[in-house]
């Protein structure tokens, strides 16, 4: 394999040969994780790909400079969404502790999750149009904080620890299909959150100047 890397460098371009190299390591990497998991715990986690998606997404989120017209048609608006998610999960989590389970529990649970996404639409809705409209042909989204892209490395460890610990949480009870099935999901979401929401990472489109 080496080889053939070396050989693609002398034929064709280094820089060619240097990212069938990145994508060897990648995949190598994905594979140690597979057979740990697979292989010795006998967990079967389809999360893999999220994990890998929230790598890509470190890499933008760090490396990107921000975009300030962006920040300033909805930035802080996106913020206070963030926020606004923070006290859905705190009200979710103090009404199941504070209450024992019941209708009035029930109930409860319901009002904060149909207020909290409400409240949500209303606030991110202008933003992301606002952010999304910022030269779309080139931006479109809130960059992010222009640090070296080996700081991706870092930051993606977190984000993907992050949500282990939120896979961990929700399926590591579950055994044989039933944790496959929720693992695949919960990477589905993620993938489709990266894919769809622009004013992020610019969705499915090009990342113009992202450094290697």
């Amino acid at each position: 394999m080496l080889g053939l890397i070396i050989l693609v460098g002398l034929l064709q371009s280094w820089s060619i040969a240097l990212s069938i190299l990145c994508f060897c390591l990648i995949s190598a990497v994905m594979t140690m994780g597979a057979n740990i998991q697979w292989g010795y715990a006998g967990l079967i986690n389809f999360g893999i790909m999220g994990y890998t998606a929230l790598g890509g997404l470190a890499a933008v989120l760090v490396s990107v400079p921000p975009v300030r017209e962006a920040w300033q048609a909805g930035g802080m608006n996106m913020i206070l969404c963030i926020f606004i998610i923070a006290a859905i999960v705190y009200g979710i989590k103090f009404i199941l502790k504070k209450y024992k389970k019941s209708n009035k529990r029930t109930y409860g649970i319901t009002f904060v999750i149909i207020a909290g996404l409400i409240l949500l639409r209303l606030i991110s809705s202008p933003a992301i149009e606002s952010i999304e409209a910022v030269s779309p042909a080139t931006t479109g989204f809130l960059g992010g904080i222009g640090f070296p892209i080996i700081f991706s490395w870092i930051v993606g460890a977190f984000l993907a620890g992050a949500l282990a610990y939120v896979i961990g949480k929700i399926a590591l009870g579950l055994r044989a299909d039933y944790l496959a099935i929720a693992t695949l999901l919960i990477s589905e979401i993620v993938i489709a959150v990266i894919k769809h929401e622009d004013w992020l990472a610019r969705g499915v489109k090009n990342v113009i100047g992202l450094k290697r």
